[in-house]
């Protein structure tokens, strides 16, 4: 792969990303995608019920049917991660990989969305996947019957808690304001859930374990440090832009750290392009990032074409 070229490497495989695959290749541009994974935040959602098309459907199969649709059209993938991405000095640039690997590209396209935000507590770093997780659909199923906390108050804390309810034993909810910031109906669910416990004014101190998580140490609306004995802990607070690797590059980015773009996807650099929730956008929505996705693939489209004229729509033929 080192000694191939491409029109497009597109850095993320969530619905920004997937989607620039499916459009830059149906205007057949040679397309590699490189991720860790596929579908990133949106495969951590249980269940979307405000996605066009679908009255409800699991994260993790939305993002597989972008997959199958970026890769029918002829988009290729490498799994693992992006360490730098260098000018090259005949105009393009090189995309360099976790494993070395080296790879030519006329255009990127950076599509890579968002990272949980770490509590920064004592034994998080020790204890993360052995029994601190930041996904509650991926590793929820593991604490049937246990006792767990959830940590955080806004959606994405109230979507954790209304599904671990259904499987595990008891849930605390570990909210730090005065009340559950989010939507309604889904305020309303937690409400109405036997076997969740809300606790506000909560902080989280410390999470105990040798080998796993043992308990988890907070002080109360009143000051007063208390211990709860659970078997998982699960982060919700948030997401932050891991964009620093970046930075050599010269790539303009706002206060959160987030890409600055152009109505176009455009970034400061002459052949970068970003989509989706990575970029300053207002409103993180699966629907909103697939729409910047397209828009990024046929702006870098257009920048690859230069003074040529633009050809239709075209998507390569199966031999």
């Amino acid at each position: 792969m080192s000694e191939q070229a491409y029109d497009v490497v597109i850095v993320g495989a969530g619905p920004s990303g997937l989607t620039a695959g499916i459009y830059t290749t149906r205007r057949a541009l040679k397309t590699l995608i490189i991720s860790k994974d596929i579908g990133g935040q949106l495969s951590l959602t249980d269940d979307i019920e405000n996605y066009p098309g679908f009255k409800s459907i699991g994260g993790l199969e939305l993002a597989q049917k972008f997959q199958e649709q970026a890769a029918g059209t002829g988009s290729e993938f490498l799994f693992e991660a992006v360490t730098e991405i260098i000018k090259d000095k005949d105009g393009g640039f090189v995309v360099k990989t976790f494993t070395d690997k080296s790879i030519k590209t006329k255009t990127v396209i950076l599509a890579f969305g968002l990272t949980p935000r770490p509590l920064d507590v004592p034994g998080e770093k020790e204890l993360t996947g052995k029994g601190i997780t930041y996904c509650a659909t991926c590793d929820g199923p593991l604490y049937k019957g246990k006792d767990v906390v959830v940590i955080g108050g806004g959606n994405s804390a109230m979507d954790a808690g209304e599904f671990l309810s259904k499987i595990t034993n008891q849930v605390y909810m570990l909210v730090r304001g005065d009340k559950l910031k989010g939507e309604k109906v889904l305020a309303q669910q937690i409400h109405d859930a036997e076997n969740i416990e809300v606790l506000f004014g909560a902080n989280t101190k410390e999470i105990k374990g040798k080998d796993k998580v043992e308990a988890l140490v907070y002080t109360d609306i009143d000051g007063n440090e208390k211990e709860l004995e659970v078997s998982g802990v699960f982060i919700e607070i948030g997401y932050i832009a891991s964009t620093k690797w970046l930075k050599p590059l010269g790539l303009e980015m706002d206060e959160r750290n987030q890409i600055k773009i152009t109505v176009n996807n455009e970034t400061n650099i002459p052949g970068i392009f970003a989509a989706g929730d990575i970029t300053e956008i207002t409103y993180k929505q699966a629907v909103i990032s697939a729409g910047e996705g397209s828009k990024a693939a046929l702006q870098a489209y257009k920048y690859i074409q230069g003074d040529k004229p633009l050809i239709p729509d075209w998507t390569p033929k199966k031999k």
